[in-house]
């Protein structure tokens, strides 16, 4: 076996060995991500589950003469302003999603895998 094809099977394994790390680790990443999309998506929902009963409640005292005068809008601009910072944060975790699917899907479809071995040759010169 000559020193070029042992050079060649040496960056062959360390190249694989790379993308096997690569591709766990931005697997753990989009589990991290799509588990926090799924609890803010649970945070939603409580939210507006929540104010809603905050503003039956309301009714439900002003009825019995307990409270007069609630503000509503100020409660629901206040209600909206945390939600719209919530939906906000959930867009900005979809993109990361799609950074790191894209990635992956780099990976599998052996564009990682080139775009490696480009760098290799430049480097190698």
């Amino acid at each position: 076996m000559s020193i070029e094809e042992c050079r060649r099977i040496i960056l062959d394994n360390f190249r694989s060995i790379k993308l096997e790390k690569d591709y766990a680790k931005f697997q753990l990443l989009l589990f991290q991500i799509l588990d926090l999309i799924s609890q803010y998506e649970k945070l939603i929902g409580l939210q507006e589950e929540i104010q809603s009963k905050h503003f039956q409640l309301i009714k439900n005292m002003e009825d019995q003469r307990m409270l007069e005068g609630f503000d509503y809008v100020a409660l629901h601009n206040k209600r909206c302003g945390e939600l719209a910072l919530w939906r906000n944060e959930l867009d900005i975790l979809t993109e990361y999603k799609n950074h790191v699917s894209n990635i992956l899907g780099q990976i599998e479809d052996g564009t990682a895998e080139q775009s490696l071995m480009d760098e290799e040759k430049e480097f190698l010169k």
